[in-house]
């Protein structure tokens, strides 16, 4: 492990499924302490990105490294200790109770046939704490609401400390004031532990909020964007991006995006330009637009 290398390296990475390529030449570096949001349309390939950065998925050609080593010379441990996963979806086959789901977060650091000691049950404890779910502890996962459940999820993956969290619509299943809740206290952990995140949101009031960096993967143009979320969170990109016209809503400190009507494109025409861009006075721009 290099500490002075990225948390999260990715050099000219192509990714495949089937004959359909979902991006080509993806190259990217996330550091400690940031936060990356892929975002695009659904059946972007944004999933499948994201369980390839995980090792979860394999990749047509590249290179992928967490902390300067390889994924390919890390093995399963190796990779459960540095990075955290979140699925879009929850599943519980089994019955388990929320404290012990939570712990579980702690058994990439065990030895076999090792047993938690107090720094796990406290690390479990902790996460349970700040994510406001000590009430539940002794219930049983499959009796949780939705969002309950998707805390508890979040809650063991602050159990677990990775370097690098990999997180598939964490936000889905809270509602407003949980969404800042929970975004809040997993960004607060990252920092602290000087670990980079890297997550899927559809909701663009929280990627603006979050974002240091963002990828735009649309799927079809296969060379997604990459840069700062200030430069490339804008009415004009998001417009092209989802192929509908996107206006700009503005209160408070944070801003966020909406689509201008209900008349949806398809991914190959151009997107009329945001009422911001288009100037009344500006013939050609209008000309382009209608």
């Amino acid at each position: 492990m290099n500490a002075n290398s990225p948390v999260l390296q990715v050099n000219d990475l192509t990714v495949k499924r089937g004959e359909r390529v979902l991006c080509e030449a993806l190259s990217f570096e996330a550091q400690a302490n940031e936060c990356w949001v892929i975002i695009g349309p659904n059946g972007a390939g944004k999933s499948t990105l994201l369980l390839t950065l995980a090792g979860l998925l394999p990749f047509e050609r590249g290179n992928i490294a967490w902390q300067g080593a390889p994924l390919s010379s890390l093995n399963a441990l190796k990779r459960a200790r540095r990075r955290a996963f979140l699925a879009s979806q929850q599943s519980d086959v089994f019955s388990a109770i929320v404290f012990d789901a939570v712990l579980a977060g702690r058994h990439p650091h065990l030895t076999t046939l090792q047993w938690e000691s107090d720094i796990d049950v406290a690390a479990a404890e902790t996460a349970l704490a700040r994510l406001k779910l000590e009430p539940l502890a002794p219930r049983d996962v499959r009796t949780l609401s939705a969002g309950e459940r998707q805390r508890v999820a979040l809650a063991t993956l602050l159990a677990q400390a990775p370097s690098l969290y990999l997180l598939d619509e964490p936000a889905s299943h809270l509602d407003p004031a949980q969404q800042i809740e929970a975004l809040d206290t997993v960004l607060a952990h990252a920092h602290e532990h000087n670990a980079a995140v890297v997550m899927i949101l559809h909701e663009l009031h929280l990627a603006t909020r979050y974002a240091d960096h963002v990828i735009l993967l649309d799927g079809e143009k296969r060379r997604a964007k990459t840069g700062n979320a200030t430069e490339l969170l804008t009415a004009q990109h998001l417009s092209a991006l989802f192929g509908a016209t996107m206006v700009t809503l503005e209160g408070g400190e944070f801003k966020s995006f909406v689509p201008d009507s209900a008349s949806y494109l398809s991914p190959h025409t151009t997107p009329p330009c945001p009422p911001q861009i288009a100037a009344p006075d500006d013939a050609a721009n209008q000309d382009r637009c209608e």
